[in-house]
């Protein structure tokens, strides 16, 4: 897969193959734990080598609504991936503010903190052209709180240095397969 942070232009190949075989060894040389630059990816370590940068659009996060009362700030936001995704994620830095409640699509989601960095976060699969729209109310511990956006497309063939797979190399079945992944921090 490809992944590119927007806030710095830094993009990576990266690959959940223990032992690549050597199209794949091609683009990786090491592993790597990118649970803090692409929350949405998980946690754990991943081969990884440099990529060429590209360019492409970040997920825009818009704020519709922002309130404060009693200590707590709701803040109803609209996440709108710039591609056809697969997938969007959005994540709070948790250290940034405590998330007390959730809603996506007007649809309450658990709360269930994590360790790491992105204490919080979720994953919406097909998300639909116009975005969705998430609603999180947090207790803030900083004066802004900061969110991690990343939305990920089918395809790698435009990408600057990307050699197509030879016929005897096969995808494995894993979500992450061939995928192209954008992510962007958002302080609100």
């Amino acid at each position: 897969m490809y992944a590119m942070d927007a806030d710095t232009g830094q993009a990576r190949w990266l690959s959940h193959e223990s032992d690549p075989q050597p199209w794949t060894d091609g683009y990786v040389d090491g592993v790597t734990d990118v649970g803090d630059d692409f929350p949405g990816l998980g946690d754990g370590e991943l081969r990884a080598g440099p990529a060429q940068s590209a360019d492409l659009p970040a997920p825009k996060l818009e704020v519709l609504a922002d309130a404060t009362a009693g200590g707590e700030r709701t803040v109803r936001l609209r996440l709108t991936p710039q591609r056809v995704a697969r997938l969007a994620t959005l994540h709070v830095d948790t250290s940034t503010a405590t998330v007390l409640r959730a809603e996506v699509a007007g649809r309450s989601v658990p709360v269930e903190p994590r360790a790491g960095k992105w204490g919080f976060g979720l994953v919406f699969h097909a998300p639909p052209a116009e975005g969705i729209e998430v609603t999180v109310t947090v207790r803030p511990i900083a004066a802004r709180v900061v969110l991690r956006a990343m939305d990920a497309s089918d395809g790698l063939d435009a990408l600057p240095g990307f050699r197509p797979r030879p016929p005897a190399v096969g995808v494995v079945g894993s979500h992450s397969s061939e995928m192209l992944a954008v992510a962007r921090t958002y302080p609100i």
